[in-house]
């Protein structure tokens, strides 16, 4: 059976602003059937400022697995302390288990190039995608162990965010008998928490979406 997430007191959690890849580390400090309430969080020594009404993201990884919901501040309350008053989460939505979560995509370009020749890009199409790697389509053949720079639009809701990224070649097939079609397994390397977070949110994103769809 899949890991469900259940909120509870005392549960670490990570909150960011809705369109900011910048987490702050909060806890949870009671939950009701409609609100859950939080102490302030912080990223070393800075709180988090948040407002009525507000949409933020939180993130709460558990032993198999990460989760991910967006909730609405409701206010800041005083207990014993100064806490958030958030709104219960209508969807908390899976985006990991021990490994990386890939998404399946539809029409997403690759630009990539060998490194050793940097000058020459070329054009692929993702199938999927995770915060660790992802499943290229290309038309020549690239073998395994090869290092590539890799260039891509990830269509976010706000606003489209560059990535640029360095990928080895995990694994290398021919997908198609009768036409040179290639399929490239590829693992980031180097790769930055923000860009990681960037394309964990995207893959929220769609999820959420398609939810919302089903």
């Amino acid at each position: 059976m899949p890991e469900e997430l259940k909120l509870h007191i005392n549960q670490k959690i990570q909150v960011a602003k809705e369109n900011n890849d910048i987490w702050f580390n909060s806890i949870i400090q009671d939950t009701g059937m409609e609100t859950i309430s939080i102490a302030i969080p912080y990223n070393k020594e800075r709180p988090l400022v948040l407002y009525q009404n507000e949409i933020i993201r939180v993130r709460v990884v558990a032993k198999n697995a990460s989760f991910m919901f967006s909730t609405q501040v409701i206010g800041l309350v005083m207990d014993k302390i100064k806490l958030y008053q958030l709104a219960y989460p209508k969807e908390i939505i899976r985006i990991q288990q021990r490994k990386h979560f890939r998404l399946q995509v539809i029409s997403m370009d690759v630009e990539y190039a060998c490194q050793e020749d940097k000058s020459k890009y070329n054009k692929g199409t993702v199938i999927d995608i995770s915060g660790g790697g992802m499943k290229l389509a290309v038309s020549k053949k690239i073998r395994k162990h090869e290092r590539l720079l890799l260039k891509f639009n990830l269509p976010l809701q706000n606003k489209p965010e560059l990535i640029q990224v360095k990928a080895i070649v995990v694994r290398s097939e021919k997908a198609e008998p009768d036409r040179e079609i290639y399929h490239l397994g590829l693992k980031y390397e180097n790769i930055t928490y923000k860009e990681q977070d960037l394309i964990v949110r995207y893959i929220f994103e769609r999820m959420a979406q398609q939810k919302r769809l089903c």
